[in-house]
């Protein structure tokens, strides 16, 4: 039986766009936090280790320890700071923490005291993130009295701008990255540094092993930013119509009585909402696709179901397939009507959202 609401997820489009990245840029450490930014974290990771990606970025200790009972043997950086009472857990299963916090690496130095290899990591210098990060002195006298049993791999900043239109910031952050490199002198020869997201990369602020988000997924992360790139959607949200009625106009739609009818309509209802991951913030003002044509959404979006109009549409039926997600009807453009971020059009998807994975384009 076909699902209510599904994710395609074609696996040849990501496979594609692994072989395309690092070709571009090199090196690469793919992204696959949040689920793999709701794209499935197991199918994800596996695609881009047949296709070669040098290392993979998780956010939590249990993401890196789900990829570890997979098979993945990469590099596994936890990008966001751990708590210290996870130190032995990802010292015990090779997880390459980014250390931000001094406490932090307190408790990673008293763990590797018994490991049988150096425990590694990477310091995160703040050069204008405000976030995460230590200082460029604390991180420099993290790493020039580290003991034996800790093997900092390298250094790491993360930029916060790089997506908007003024450029400066970004750069700015870099030289200031760049003057701490200077600072450690020749013992830093050895040492890997890892700067540039998805829009930096996209953008020609390339650093030595970027890290590839968004891009990966061929989502753009600033509009405009895959014109010319060879870069393939991953994800395609689609449902089935539940609903077709008629409805006169004056009517309103959905809670709250935001949308008055101008004319006598045809409404049905998409059997997906916020409990699926479908933003509220779409509501009269998102599209969706059924045919082809592109369908409004009127009224709010509720936990379970989304209206829309569809009285351009000819003999419309119960049962036919909605894009909401997908050819058409990209990602950026949906996250422009919600006026978010793009990550949170996909990283929102719930887990009732079937995930159903093909080896062809979606």
């Amino acid at each position: 039986m076909r699902s209510r609401l599904w994710a395609e997820v074609s696996l040849a489009n990501l496979l594609h766009n692994v072989c395309t990245l690092q070709a571009g840029f090199g090196p690469l450490i793919a992204v696959v936090k949040a689920n793999a930014y709701g794209h499935g974290l197991i199918p994800v990771a596996r695609t881009c280790a047949q296709g070669g990606m040098a290392a993979f970025g998780v956010a939590t200790l249990g993401e890196a320890l789900a990829l570890r009972k997979a098979g993945i043997s990469q590099p596994i950086y936890a990008l966001a700071q751990l708590l210290p009472e996870e130190a032995e857990a990802a010292i015990r299963n090779d997880i390459t923490p980014f250390i931000s916090a001094p406490e932090f690496f307190d408790s990673f130095v008293a763990a590797a005291e018994h490991a049988p290899l150096p425990a590694r990591c990477f310091l995160v210098v703040d050069t204008g993130m405000g976030r995460e990060g230590l200082t460029p002195d604390a991180a420099r006298h993290l790493w020039e009295g580290c003991p034996e049993s800790v093997s900092v791999q390298g250094f790491s900043t993360h930029l916060a701008s790089a997506d908007e239109d003024e450029l400066a910031p970004t750069v700015a952050q870099t030289q200031r990255f760049e003057a701490f490199i200077a600072s450690l002198g020749e013992r830093a020869s050895g040492l890997v540094f890892t700067v540039s997201n998805s829009p930096a990369l996209l953008r020609g602020v390339g650093y030595p092993l970027g890290r590839v988000g968004l891009a990966l997924y061929g989502i753009a992360p600033y509009p405009g930013a895959l014109e010319g790139a060879d870069l393939r959607p991953v994800l395609a949200l689609k449902a089935r119509l539940t609903l077709v009625k008629d409805l006169p106009a004056g009517a309103t739609v959905g809670y709250g009585r935001t949308y008055t009818l101008t004319r006598p309509s045809r409404i049905a209802t998409v059997p997906v909402g916020y409990g699926d991951g479908w933003l509220r913030a779409l509501s009269n003002r998102g599209e969706v696709l059924v045919r082809g044509v592109r369908c409004p959404v009127v009224g709010r979006v509720s936990m379970d179901q989304t209206q829309i109009d569809v009285t351009d549409v000819a003999d419309i039926r119960v049962g036919e397939t909605v894009t909401l997600i997908g050819a058409g009807l990209p990602a950026d453009e949906v996250a422009s009507w919600a006026q978010t971020t793009t990550h949170e059009v996909t990283t929102q998807l719930m887990a009732r959202v079937e995930r159903v994975y093909t080896a062809s384009s979606t």
